[in-house]
């Protein structure tokens, strides 16, 4: 398929990507770049929104969360097939997160919350450390802001993403994002500001970043008011004028 890409994008007038390390990869395997437009995914700011202190306890009361513990949250599907998924996806990171949590447990009382389908190796892995977790199967997507309103930090672990739409989703429920360098990842979040970034695989990175998150609140209270602001060019209104202008406008004229 790789090799198809060259003479394929003959064919094309333009190409889309959500990030620019797809644009990066894309020109590696010969698409002409002049032929690449990077428009990210968005993110619907009426529903994905932060809340109340008082609204998280409630919400963490509802879907059995303790309500004093630190809450981690990875929203994704890390397994292979949509079984058990003990067979994991490791594009998708579920050993660094283990590793992740367990090193964070031991200066810290969390508790994972987990959804998506097929996350039975990082469950099995957060039972073999001790870890407590929650692992919610969702029903509707719509579901999914009330699961953000409940964390302290969002960790991104993967090696590989397109996206993830997590990035801008955390980043409007006012919840605090760690995560690797991948997808749209170094394209919006600015290292300290906004979120924290590491390299792939550090798991000693995401450690550290995620512990300063957790142990000093004004830095917290920073990182959620700047990524309030930064999340905003992001909403769907915005990424859709970014088609019209960058992409249909110019195909049609």
């Amino acid at each position: 398929m790789i090799n198809a890409l060259p003479e394929a994008s003959k064919k094309a007038d333009m190409m889309h990507t959500a990030c620019n390390l797809s644009k990066e990869k894309l020109v590696k395997w010969g698409v002409p770049g002049d032929k690449i437009v990077v428009i990210p995914l968005g993110v619907d700011l009426n529903i994905f929104k932060p809340v109340s202190e008082e609204k998280k306890k409630h919400i963490r009361k509802n879907i059995g969360l303790p309500p004093d513990k630190i809450i981690l949250g990875s929203f994704q599907k890390d397994g292979v097939g949509w079984g058990e998924g003990l067979d994991p996806k490791w594009v998708k990171g579920p050993d660094t997160f283990v590793e992740v949590a367990s090193k964070l447990k031991e200066n810290h009382d969390i508790f994972v919350l987990l959804t998506g389908p097929a996350r039975g190796y990082v469950k099995k892995g957060l039972d073999k450390r001790g870890i407590g977790y929650k692992h919610i199967f969702l029903e509707n997507y719509l579901e999914i802001p009330k699961y953000y309103n409940a964390l302290d930090l969002y960790l991104v672990t993967s090696r590989e993403e397109g996206g993830p739409k997590a990035i801008v989703e955390s980043m409007a429920s006012g919840v605090p994002i760690v995560s690797t360098k991948v997808g749209m990842s170094p394209d919006i979040i600015n290292d300290g500001y906004d979120g924290f970034l590491t390299d792939i695989e550090d798991v000693e990175g995401l450690v550290e970043k995620a512990s300063k998150v957790i142990e000093n609140k004004k830095l917290r209270d920073k990182l959620i008011n700047n990524a309030l602001n930064i999340v905003k060019d992001y909403s769907w209104e915005n990424i859709a004028k970014r088609y019209y202008k960058e992409i249909y406008h110019k195909l049609l004229n």
